[in-house]
């Protein structure tokens, strides 16, 4: 399964948390390492700022 991108008005804090769950839950053979999956969601996070704009400014 992808890697979640976060939802319009969702709060950083909200989406990393969602995000390292489903990572764990989803694909942690492929990411074993907890920083790893880490650094995934919050390098997930930023490319959806810059692309899109903040999350939590977005329209529904």
């Amino acid at each position: 399964m992808p890697i979640p991108d976060p939802r319009a008005n969702e709060k950083k804090e909200t989406y990393i948390s969602r995000c390292m769950e489903h990572i764990t839950r989803y694909e942690k053979d492929k990411y074993p390492d907890q920083d790893q999956r880490a650094a995934i969601c919050y390098s997930t996070w930023d490319r959806w700022q810059k692309d899109h704009g903040h999350p939590e400014r977005a329209e529904k």
